[in-house]
């Protein structure tokens, strides 16, 4: 079992289609089910595909829950690990696939959890430049509304998977780099597979002949570009305001240093450091317009 996390809107979509492009892995829409349906590491399997079938993300996937009782046939109970995995089994089985993983960013929040339930799971924290990812929150409807609020959250999400991840060693724990992915493609995937203990397939990198399927409608729209060919869709130096930069590094400058990231503002001065603390109280300070029409939808 693997997980692929990070913070929204860093390229994890992405990834999850170069995964399920190769042929013999599964990945499914995002699940936030294994988390939200945990209470404690033993389950009656009854009453576990009871509440499996009623959450909203299952059905999403695409797959009837008559497979997963399937998986589960004999077994009246079972660890919960083990009627988590029956879901991804099941789910990978109608795609005639053997390997199956999980993509939820927000997981990257419960790597503690996580990794005590699969004790040989293994973690693949997508980095991408929070101020990149700023920028694609002003298309959503979804997460934070000013720059502040954005920069707050990505820090908060990126340094938490780094220190809970990194604790659990380099053979369940890697990060990979959006902008790494973009630029160099098939060195970043052949990596992740080694990782992965999966062999690298040339399919992986024509993802969006192999895997376009596998992606929801509400993704497609809210990620334009992932069924395409890879390439740079935005640039925060091009296309983010000064003032805006400098609010968010006056929050979350040190990270985008940590991380290798240049900074813009090495010392952002006090109007963006006044900016930033109004901005994280909800004043309409910095706020992230948006280009695209916004609708109701869900973190993706």
């Amino acid at each position: 079992m693997f997980f692929v996390v990070g913070s929204a809107r860093s390229g994890t979509t992405l990834l999850r289609m170069m995964l399920n492009a190769h042929p013999e892995v599964a990945v499914p829409p995002e699940s936030r089910f294994v988390v939200e349906l945990y209470r404690s590491d033993e389950v009656q399997v009854e009453d576990f595909l009871a509440r499996l079938a009623a959450h909203p993300r299952w059905v999403s996937w695409d797959t009837p829950i008559e497979d997963v009782r399937d998986q589960l046939a004999g077994m009246t109970t079972v660890a919960y690990r083990d009627a988590i995995e029956a879901a991804y089994a099941a789910f990978a089985k109608n795609r005639n696939k053997k390997r199956y993983g999980d993509k939820t960013p927000r997981y990257i929040e419960n790597i503690p959890l996580l990794s005590r339930l699969w004790p040989e799971g293994r973690f693949v924290h997508l980095v991408r430049d929070g101020r990149e990812v700023a920028l694609s929150y002003a298309d959503v409807p979804f997460g934070p509304n000013t720059v502040a609020k954005a920069a707050a959250l990505w820090k908060e999400r990126v340094e938490l998977g780094m220190q809970q991840g990194r604790a659990l060693g380099p053979e369940r724990y890697t990060e990979m780099r959006y902008e790494r992915l973009l630029a160099n493609p098939q060195e970043e995937v052949e990596a992740l597979c080694s990782f992965l203990d999966l062999d690298f397939d040339p399919a992986m990198l024509d993802y969006s002949e192999h895997a376009r399927s596998e992606v929801l409608e509400r993704a497609k729209h809210y990620n334009p570009n992932v069924t395409k060919s890879i390439a740079k869709t935005r640039s925060w130096d091009e296309q983010m305001p000064r003032p805006q930069v400098e609010v968010f590094e006056a929050v979350a400058g040190d990270t985008l240093e940590k991380l290798g990231y240049e900074r813009a503002f090495p010392s952002p001065g006090m109007g963006a450091r006044i900016a930033s603390l109004a901005g994280r109280a909800g004043l309409p300070v910095g706020r992230l317009v948006s280009r695209r029409p916004r609708g109701p939808a869900q973190e993706s």
